[in-house]
């Protein structure tokens, strides 16, 4: 996928995935920040997996409610939450806490999902696609009122006719985030087939001539630049790429061919479509466009082997793993920094799997990493 909070050198990068409400482009910063070289998870030295370790500092870090705790405002969230039960499902673990979490946000979605009586369908998607992937029914979700219904609401946001026919939401909601976030969601409870149609034809229609999608739906395409903040991204194509393979849809232009100019020499991936021009991989981006790849099948592509390092490997790299201090064991960093929203992010991508997340039987497992000497 929240609103993920980027740490980059003192500036806030505002605007990964699942982070709905109001999203903004990145802000890029002078100061260079040098990456700590983490020992990532060894599945040949440690018995548990990049996903389950990743899954058990989640559930562990989930709060008495159920609530996963915003990192910057130290209050639940209901976006961060909705993250922590989709990367929970994706590793197969963690079934109390999933539960817990669950309920939780069924009763604390209301303020989330809707600002000033205008809903937002990017909020609602990732609710229904926590929902889904809980086993919940986000038609009642939380009780039997109208108001309870997040299909019927986020249908509602759906422009059905004229020039914006597919298009989600009002002007402040409609960029590829919430496009594509909406349409997923559809999708995962096999929504309105003409929603669906006119949702990814809207989307299909974004698309860049290089394979990419830009954040805003509104404006031309423009060449993608760090610098000026301008261009297709790889966290809206990612996003988009998954919608689209979700509903049905086709694309104009092959997205493959706009990942394979994104990435890094290390394997990773940036959040502009721009390789080589000063940009650092962040876990977040890389972990959206492995989703991607996993959607397109594409994910053993070997032309995304960058130095013998693939996508999925370069994922992993940013995982703390027995170097660090015991609280950090499994969590994800951005900017050499432990980071609550990059291994919400991170989770579901190193276990394998794309949006939409099906239900599935869950164990009650914690797991965490086996450090000990010998």
């Amino acid at each position: 996928m929240p609103i993920f909070v980027r740490r980059a050198g003192g500036a806030c990068l505002v605007a990964t995935l699942l982070g709905l409400g109001a999203a903004a482009l990145p802000v890029a910063s002078a100061a260079t920040t040098e990456y700590r070289v983490h020992a990532s998870v060894s599945l040949q030295a440690q018995p548990v997996t990049a996903a389950a370790a990743g899954a058990g500092w989640i559930a562990h870090h989930l709060s008495s409610s159920g609530a996963l705790v915003d990192a910057i405002s130290h209050k639940p969230s209901a976006g961060d939450t909705a993250d922590a039960i989709l990367a929970l499902v994706a590793a197969g673990d963690g079934s109390v806490q999933v539960k817990d979490a669950t309920q939780w946000l069924e009763h604390n979605f209301s303020s989330y999902v809707s600002a000033k009586g205008v809903d937002s369908p990017g909020a609602l998607g990732l609710v229904v696609l926590a929902a889904v992937a809980a086993g919940a029914d986000p038609t009642r979700f939380g009780g039997e009122a109208s108001a309870n219904d997040l299909v019927a609401r986020l249908v509602a946001t759906e422009h059905m006719d004229g020039a914006s026919a597919g298009l989600f939401g009002t002007t402040s909601s409609q960029n590829a985030f919430t496009q594509s976030l909406a349409l997923l969601a559809l999708v995962a409870v096999k929504g309105p087939s003409n929603a669906i149609r006119l949702g990814e034809a809207y989307l299909g229609r974004r698309q860049c001539a290089d394979g990419g999608w830009q954040y805003s739906l509104t404006t031309p395409c423009a060449k993608a630049d760090p610098k000026t903040y301008a261009g297709p991204d790889t966290n809206s194509t990612a996003l988009a790429v998954m919608a689209i393979v979700a509903a049905g849809g086709q694309f104009a232009h092959a997205p493959l061919a706009f990942f394979t100019s994104s990435q890094e020499t290390d394997g990773s991936f940036g959040y502009y479509g721009v390789s080589g021009d000063g940009q650092r991989g962040d876990p977040d981006s890389t972990a959206e466009v492995v989703q991607a790849l996993i959607a397109l099948r594409a994910i053993n592509d070997k032309q995304l082997v960058r130095n013998a390092i693939t996508p999925q490997k370069a994922l992993e790299n940013f995982q703390y793993g027995c170097d660090a201090p015991a609280n950090e064991r499994g969590e994800f960093a951005y900017d050499a920094a432990p980071s609550q929203y990059a291994t919400v992010q991170a989770v579901p991508a190193v276990a394998g799997e794309a949006l939409p997340i099906s239900p599935r039987r869950l164990s009650s497992a914690e797991p965490s990493l086996s450090c000990s000497a010998g």
